[in-house]
C-alpha cells in the first residue's frame, strides 16, 4: 500500500510540474518594449518639430512590428528632407541626450548618397531610424 501511496504522489507532483511548464509557455510575449518604442518615437518627434521639422519635410515614414518569442516592439522609419542651410549636427547632440535618456544605443552612418541615418537600439532591437537627406537631392519615397 505504501509503495502505491509514494507512485501516486509522484505521479501528482509530476502532473503539477507539468502543468506549471505549460503555464509559462503559454504566457503571451511582453508588450513593455511597444510602450518604449512609441515612447522614443514621440520624443524625437517633439525634437523634429522644435527644430522646425514640418509634414512636407517628411519624405517617407513607415512602422514595422517585430515579434519574437519574448518580446514584441516596433521600429519606426523616417525619411526627412533637411531645409537649405539646415545640417544633421543641430539633431544629433540631441539625440544623443535622448538615446542616454532611455538608456539606449545611438549610431550615425553615413551613407553613400549624401543622406545620414540616425539608428536607436538595444542589442537585437533596433527602434528608430532617421535618415536625413539634403533638399537639393530629389525625394525618393
Amino acid at each position: 500500500m505504501k509503495k502505491e501511496s509514494i507512485w501516486i504522489k509522484m505521479y501528482i507532483i509530476a502532473l503539477f510540474f507539468c502543468g506549471v511548464g505549460m503555464w509559462f509557455s503559454a504566457q503571451p510575449a511582453h508588450k513593455h518594449k511597444v510602450c518604449t518604442a512609441t515612447m522614443l518615437d514621440r520624443r524625437i518627434m517633439k525634437v523634429l518639430i522644435a527644430n522646425g521639422v514640418i509634414k512636407n519635410d517628411i519624405i517617407s515614414q513607415h512602422i514595422k512590428e517585430r515579434d519574437i518569442k519574448t518580446a514584441v516592439w516596433n521600429e519606426f522609419y523616417k525619411v526627412i528632407k533637411l531645409k537649405s542651410g539646415e545640417t544633421v549636427k543641430s539633431f544629433e547632440k540631441i539625440f544623443r541626450s535622448i538615446a542616454s535618456s532611455m538608456k539606449m544605443g545611438l549610431s550615425r552612418t553615413d551613407n553613400d548618397d549624401g543622406s545620414v541615418t540616425y539608428k536607436f537600439y538595444l542589442p537585437g532591437k533596433n527602434y528608430s531610424n532617421i535618415t536625413f537627406v539634403n533638399s537639393k537631392e530629389p525625394s525618393r519615397g
